[in-house]
């Protein structure tokens, strides 16, 4: 049944690929006994021997792999359409029939040819592919060993059955022969995907003016990058387009509104952005020199964010909204014709999906589902179907993500390990990998259309600790700031003379001290920790405990205020946002130790007894003053949730409109909740949840305010502090993927 106010779902032809049908007679391939050796780039293919040479290196080909060879050395004008590759190769039907044995042959091949880059077979319009031979790329040669490469010794056999030994022997040698290349290519194409593609190299700073330079894109070649670039001067944001090797940039759009989200057409011909005016959001397309700049749609109602091509260059794939009520929705814009398709069809209620990713082949698509602010996963759609499968469990904001070659991967933003940092999750289901980090946040990663280079953002933050009012006619004041540091997570001392936080002034995060009357700071902790977050008081003011992490793994630590004597209490690699009792008898925490996030508590200081107190889903507690109730808020849902501090007994949703995404800002005191809100549209705004009168108060719009900046209340409860931006600025690198 479909859903009303939704677009729609589209079929194959919405993506500008009509339903095939098979491809009529084809010529077979070319017989391999008739076709004499050849050079191919740094390779020579010996047709007649079913195999490839490369100075010391022998890789056998079975009839498939080869016939694709041969037919794409061919060269035909404008490359071979994959339908009649498939049809010439396994004799009739379409790549459709044939799609894992297709898959198969040209991955291997692609996987072989790039040891050292010198042959590519690319991507060409009309679902095409064309071989393209060049020089080896710089950097790469002969590998060290040979265990991604196959051997192979045909001779052997024959050796055996010229000698007349047992028919057995020969079978049983050709049986191993066969089992070893079997096994070869196997580890050929499972383990290649790592070593030939999953090693970031080469990491250069590629736009580093001054402002925010976001989104880029590259040419269908490569050889160029547009992207975004907010000036610091308040005159606008608009595209830009410079060579990858880095020089002169030149201006692709102008004029009032903000140019941001480009995205380069495969086929090179326009560059597609959205603006976003005081009137609304519209899809735009350009020409790569800035001419014919043309209106496509409105991207109105919260829906502003990523683009993506079809392969043919004929559609566009954005986040929609029919009307502000409804989820976002992906849909395909024909730049042609203007036919609006619905892709996605997300449940009522959700945010919805954003930040399409189209793999290059046209196949499968990756995009962002949210199913509240701040609970978002990436999903994976096969086109052509309307079954949409999550394929991450981290259920965090996520910045972002782009197939990698062979369109067996995805590199993808998100903050699992505390700041955002790019990860790679293989479509087999594997672990998240960990690909690139750095003490600054890295959002928007966006690779060539071969796949083999990386483009990202790296934001730079510098905060101020601000104490609110929490009466809207005051005026914020600053608390704390150091130059050029990102400080956050306040937490005021319990008798009220200290704020600890986290800050990374120094070069690296450690935890500080400051007086709230004012004064010189100091360094708490001297750990080697990648990452620390949520630090909290013990009620006697002596320790301060705390999450870290290293390589996304997260344990919890205290330390003593007195001396800066660290000890880890939690080491199971899974646990965070850790607090302390009103009377210190217990530390809660949590952790995804049962297989969820859950809250648990465990004896302090004594340990021993260890309680997993919620069984539907919990990420941060505070216990009330009275210890009469324990306040948390989920990792899955919205709300701020009221339980029993001891295991057993009811959850109760005392506020719906807290976002997961700021489960680190919130405060707890004897008569509020003090807590932030997400609005679809517009700046975070500061609520307060009365606990006598159940009643939610607005207080104020928080424009500056991360997703991780903290929050403690001020002395007399009367506001909050909380860390908010001072500047931001945001820098491309380019890397290679090997």
């Amino acid at each position: 049944m479909k859903r009303r106010g939704y677009l729609e779902l589209g079929k194959r032809h919405a993506f500008g690929r009509p339903a095939k049908k098979p491809v009529g007679p084809v010529a077979p391939p070319p017989d391999p006994a008739s076709v004499a050796d050849f050079e191919l780039g740094t390779w020579r293919v010996r047709p007649a021997l079913g195999r490839m040479t490369r100075a010391d290196r022998i890789v056998a080909l079975d009839k498939p792999t080869l016939a694709a060879i041969l037919i794409l050395a061919e060269q035909p004008a404008g490359g071979i359409n994959r339908d009649q590759l498939a049809a010439r190769i396994y004799g009739g039907g379409t790549a459709e029939d044939h799609e894992p044995k297709l898959r198969r042959v040209l991955g291997l091949l692609r996987r072989v040819f790039s040891e050292d880059g010198a042959v590519r077979i690319a991507n060409a319009p009309g679902d095409a592919y064309v071989l393209e031979v060049g020089e080896p790329v710089p950097g790469r040669g002969l590998k060290g060993g040979d265990s991604l490469v196959l051997r192979d010794d045909p001779g052997a056999v024959d050796a055996w059955t010229s000698r007349k030994r047992k028919r057995w022997l020969a079978v049983g040698l050709a049986s191993l022969v066969v089992g070893g290349l079997s096994l070869g290519f196997y580890e050929l194409v499972d383990r290649g995907h790592v070593v030939l593609f999953g090693v970031v190299t080469n990491v250069v700073s590629f736009a580093t003016e001054p402002g925010e330079k976001t989104s880029p894109s590259f040419s269908p070649d490569g050889r160029q990058v547009v992207y975004s670039w907010r000036l610091t001067d308040g005159s606008g944001t608009h595209l830009v387009v410079r060579p990858r090797g880095g020089g002169s940039w030149r201006p692709l759009t102008q004029g009032a509104g903000r140019d941001v989200f480009p995205a380069w057409s495969p086929a090179n011909s326009r560059i597609a952005f959205e603006r976003v005016t005081d009137s609304g959001c519209a899809v735009y397309v350009v020409a790569p020199d800035g001419e014919n700049e043309r209106r496509l749609g409105d991207c109105d109602f919260g829906a502003v964010g990523r683009l993506t091509w079809t392969p043919d260059g004929r559609s566009l794939i954005y986040a929609h909204r029919v009307q502000p009520g409804l989820s976002r929705q992906l849909v395909s814009y024909d730049v042609d014709t203007g036919k609006l398709t619905g892709i996605t069809n997300p449940v009522v209620g959700m945010p919805g999906d954003m930040q399409p990713a189209l793999a290059p082949t046209g196949r499968r698509l990756v995009f962002v589902r949210a199913r509240a602010t701040g609970v978002e996963d990436l999903s994976l759609l096969d086109i052509g179907t309307v079954a949409v499968e999550r394929f991450t469990r981290d259920r965090r904001a996520l910045a972002g993500a782009a197939f990698e070659a062979g369109t067996q991967s995805v590199i993808f933003s998100s903050p699992r390990g505390g700041r955002y940092a790019l990860w790679r999750v293989r479509l087999n289901r594997s672990a998240p990998e960990l690909v690139v980090a750095s003490a600054n946040e890295l959002r928007a990663p966006a690779t060539s259309n071969d796949g083999r280079l990386l483009a990202y953002e790296e934001w730079q933050y510098a905060t101020r600790l601000t104490r609110v009012p929490g009466d809207p006619s005051g005026t914020p004041a600053e608390v704390h700031s150091a130059a050029a540091a990102l400080e956050r997570q306040p937490q005021l001392s319990p008798d009220g003379s200290q704020l600890v936080f986290v800050s990374n002034q120094g070069g690296h995060e450690q935890l500080w001290l400051a007086p709230v009357a004012g004064g010189t700071a100091r360094a708490l902790t001297a750990s080697d920790l990648d990452y620390l977050e949520t630090p909290r008081w013990s009620a006697d003011g002596r320790l301060v405990v705390f999450a870290g992490s290293r390589k996304g793994q997260f344990e919890i630590w205290t330390v003593a205020v007195a001396d800066g004597h660290l000890e880890r209490i939690v080491d199971d690699g899974v646990s965070r946002a850790p607090s302390f009792s009103h009377d210190g008898r217990w530390l809660y925490f949590a952790s995804t130790r049962s297989g969820s996030w859950q809250i648990w508590r465990s004896a302090w200081p004594a340990g021993g007894t260890t309680e997993m107190l919620t069984t539907e889903g919990g990420l941060a507690a505070l216990e009330s003053r009275d210890g009469e109730a324990l306040y948390y808020v989920r990792a899955d849902r919205p709300g701020l949730w009221l339980r029993n501090p001891a295991p057993g007994g009811d959850e109760t949703l005392v506020a719906p409109d807290f976002s997961p995404a700021d489960w680190a800002n919130w405060a707890l005191t004897e008569t509020a909740v003090w807590f932030i809100r997400r609005p679809d549209i517009g700046p975070p705004e500061l609520d307060r949840y009365s606990i006598g009168n159940h009643l939610v108060n607005s207080v104020r719009a928080l424009p500056d305010l991360l997703d991780s900046s903290g929050m403690t209340v001020t002395a007399d409860g009367e506001g909050v502090i909380v860390a908010t931006i001072a500047s931001a600025r945001a820098d491309l690198k380019l890397a290679t993927l090997e």
